[in-house]
């Protein structure tokens, strides 16, 4: 395959790019792609070692290939565009937050929060939008719940989320659309800086407390690192959760057998969680910037090029995982790379995996006869994020 034959920007290739990353996997593992200007890489060695090496595949330009000059914290770095060794200690001091207690603490929240959005749903008749009504609440209701929100302004979460996430495509918005993006980033930032103030005041026990409070080697975080850092949570822990659990429906659905198998054994629900990363990771790629020149499978990526590391291509490498274009809830698929590797592995994805199970296993025991109405899944246009638009269901 040339190089321009790939166009990540396409909705041919949006809605499947899959057998388009075989193709890149077998004739052109490391490629440039002229519509993004940045090089790819495709197979899961390359991407797990350039997880694993910041020192040559750098993090620091990932805010700003991702939301540019919509990013709602440009004063400090992000946590998740730093790179060791001062990644370490803001990563050590975050981690406070993210403790086995702390998320444990959560679990009896995420089932009330994913029951009481059955439901309203159930009570309202016998067929909605999984994505719209169910999976995008439950994601943002707990990530609020974990940081402290008030529930009154759960919906501005979830419009803020998806704000956020559009951003990437501010090449393509219209103005008036990027000014309304801006205003909207503006308000999760004000909204967040009272929290943060008032947690100050008054510790809680909740995520920005823990934030606030934390202390590692007598160091804590300025109040802008807290604020960049629950930024970042707030889109991490409400973006991704929600397509994963729409995703693992999908796939269920598809999988006649497995969706029976988790029915009759809802311990099976982590392996469908586990599974669903592989197959449709929710982060389709990552950013990241060559520290220095690079040759790769005789590739010269030359220092300051982006490269972007295609996870949704990892996952399927058939010389990692057999048969890797079937779903199968056997599989041992913790190996993929859904949450990253090595210095940035994602400190929620405990969190994020637990999540899904239980919504995954609270729908398919209130809603036993659930299913898609539909042969066709509407996928996101987005050429970084992997999850369903809208999915019509009934039960």
């Amino acid at each position: 395959m040339r190089d321009f034959d790939f166009n990540p920007t396409r909705r041919e290739v949006q809605r499947d790019p899959y057998p388009f990353y075989r193709r890149l996997r077998d004739a052109a593992p490391v490629c440039w792609i002229p519509a993004l200007k940045a090089f790819g890489l495709f197979r899961y060695e390359d991407c797990r070692n350039a997880f694993l090496h910041p020192e040559s595949y750098s993090a620091r330009d990932f805010i700003a290939q991702a939301f540019g000059e919509l990013d709602p914290v440009p004063e400090t770095p992000c946590l998740i565009a730093m790179d060791p060794p001062e990644h370490t200690p803001l990563r050590k001091l975050a981690g406070t937050a993210f403790v086995p207690s702390v998320t444990r603490a959560l679990e009896p929240r995420i089932t009330a929060i994913v029951h009481g959005l059955l439901d309203e749903i159930m009570a309202r008749g016998r067929s909605f939008d999984f994505v719209r009504d169910f999976a995008a609440y439950v994601p943002v209701s707990v990530t609020a719940e974990l940081m402290g929100v008030d529930s009154s302004q759960r919906e501005n979460f979830k419009i803020w989320t998806a704000d956020l996430l559009n951003a990437a495509n501010r090449a393509s918005l219209p103005p008036a659309e990027i000014e309304r993006i801006r205003a909207s980033v503006a308000e999760l930032r004000a909204y967040l800086e009272r929290v943060i103030l008032e947690r100050r005041r008054a510790p809680a026990n909740d995520f920005i407390s823990h934030l606030v409070t934390a202390q590692a080697d007598g160091d804590m975080l300025s109040a802008l690192q807290v604020l960049s850092i629950a930024v970042i949570t707030h889109f991490g822990g409400s973006e991704t959760p929600s397509h994963l659990i729409s995703s693992a429906l999908i796939a269920l659905s598809h999988t006649p057998g497995a969706l029976a198998a988790v029915r009759s054994d809802p311990t099976l629900a982590d392996n469908a969680i586990e599974e669903t990363l592989r197959y449709w990771s929710p982060v389709n790629l990552v950013f990241q910037t060559a520290a220095h020149d690079i040759t790769l499978r005789g590739i010269s990526i030359p220092a300051g090029s982006y490269v972007l590391s295609y996870i949704g291509s990892a996952n399927r490498d058939e010389r990692q995982f057999p048969e890797p274009d079937r779903f199968e809830l056997g599989r041992d698929a913790r190996s993929h790379l859904s949450f990253a590797h090595g210095p940035h592995y994602c400190p929620g994805a405990s969190l994020g995996k637990r999540m899904g199970a239980i919504a995954l296993n609270a729908v398919l025991e209130r809603m036993p006869e659930i299913r898609l109405l539909g042969d066709e899944i509407d996928w996101l246009p987005s050429l970084w994020i992997r999850g369903a638009r809208r999915l019509p269901v009934a039960f």
